[in-house]
Order: C-alpha cells, then sequence, then structure tokens
C-alpha cells in the first residue's frame, strides 16, 4: 500500500496543530524514500517552509518543484498527515525547502493495544531505591522489563507505584514516569513485571510517540 492510499485511510480533521521545531516525515507519491526534515514556519494558505531532510544529497535532488509529497508529523499522541507538493528548494542566503500549503490536513489516533518488541537500557526507582532494568515491549499505555531475580533487589507486588527512567535512542537524557505495576511473573531466573503509564507528561511521551513512529511497527 503507496503513501497516499494510507493517507486516505485517515479520518477527516479540520485543524492542523503544528509547532515551529516540530520533526515532521517526507514521503514520495511511490513511497520510494522516506527522510525526516523540521517544520519551520508558514504562510497560512500560501506556504510552509521545511529544513531540507539531512542525509544522502540524491534525496534532496529529488525534491524538485512540482515533486508531490505526504507530510506526516506527530502531536498529542496521533499522527497528522496532509498531502503537498514542493515550491522550491532554496540554497541561499539559508537552506530550506518551501511546499505548498496543504488543502487539508488528517489525522489517525495512534494505536495503542499493539506491543512493540524493543531493547531500551531503563532504570526503576520505587521507595528511594533502585536499580537497572531492560525494557523489552512498550507502547503508548505501558511497557513490559525485565531484570535479573536477585534477593538484594526490592521484590515488586501488583499495585506498586514506581518511577520508570527510560533513555530513548536519540534522546541524550534518561526520561522518567510514573507507572503501576500490573503484573509480576517469574521464569528461568528472571522477573518480567508489566507497567501501565500513570499521567504521562509530554517531556516522556513525545519522545516516546516519536521512538515509536520511527520503528514503524504501530501503523
Amino acid at each position: 500500500m503507496g503513501a497516499l492510499d494510507r493517507i486516505l485511510e485517515l479520518d477527516t480533521f479540520e485543524s492542523r496543530y503544528i509547532d515551529i521545531g516540530t520533526k515532521v516525515y517526507l514521503e514520495t507519491e511511490e513511497g520510494r524514500f522516506s527522510v525526516t526534515s523540521i517544520f519551520v514556519g508558514m504562510l497560512t494558505d500560501e506556504f510552509m517552509i521545511i529544513t531540507p531532510p539531512k542525509g544522502d544529497n540524491a534525496i534532496k535532488d529529488k525534491l524538485f518543484p512540482g515533486r508531490k509529497m505526504v507530510v506526516k508529523y506527530l502531536y498529542d499522541g496521533s499522527i497528522y498527515a496532509f498531502q503537498t507538493s514542493v515550491i522550491e528548494m532554496i540554497t541561499t542566503p539559508i537552506s530550506a525547502l518551501v511546499i505548498h500549503f496543504p488543502k487539508g490536513v488528517q489525522q489517525r489516533e495512534l494505536r495503542v493495544a499493539k506491543r512493540n518488541n524493543v531493547v531500551i537500557p531503563g532504570r526503576i526507582e520505587i521507595n528511594k531505591t533502585g536499580f537497572d532494568v531492560l525494557v523489552n515491549d512498550i507502547n503508548k499505555n505501558g511497557c513490559r522489563f525485565k531484570y535479573r531475580d536477585n534477593t538484594k533487589k526490592i521484590a515488586l507486588r501488583e499495585g506498586d507505584f514506581l518511577r520508570l527512567y527510560c533513555r530513548f535512542p536519540g534522546v541524550s537524557d534518561e526520561i522518567g514516569a510514573m507507572a503501576c505495576v500490573r503484573n509480576v511473573r517469574k521464569e528461568q531466573g528472571q522477573v518480567f513485571i508489566g507497567l501501565e503509564f500513570q499521567d504521562m507528561t509530554k517531556t516522556f511521551l513525545t519522545p516516546l510517540i516519536h521512538f515509536l513512529y520511527t520503528i514503524k511497527e504501530f501503523i
């Protein structure tokens, strides 16, 4: 299924929520390449400006005037997308890609039920004590992590509240969120803990959703 076909599956959404500095994902109609850029600004109903995608210059050469594409971005846990085309690639005095202002923006909620197999270094804190863990699946609602069974570690129980810290790829600092233990399982010398996130802030939610989008397993 091509990029435009996927867009047709989205529900129409009238608003165009996007902030300066938002990461956007560019796809051609044919789905031949997908790259990332940063939203810089816009003149409503006329044009939008984004940074040229980083990386292969051969891709930049394909972004010629008239080239059609799909732009996707994330806002408050939803995917927004619109169709557009290139107006001009500016190279001086700054580098920028000017695209047509979209006629409509469409929205799709991030699927929250599906777990995504990952390997994310993590750490938990509970009652001023903590230890390192390995998060091995995650979605917008919660995650599961494991650690070696060790009597020196805290015995977690269902209903316990703790703070989970994760170090997402591309994010320099670890980011924390409150969570509640929903299940505990021991197997072959390891303890597996299922968590449900509680009252996540944008500080944690935004890099989490960007990470989920990057691995492209929730679509």
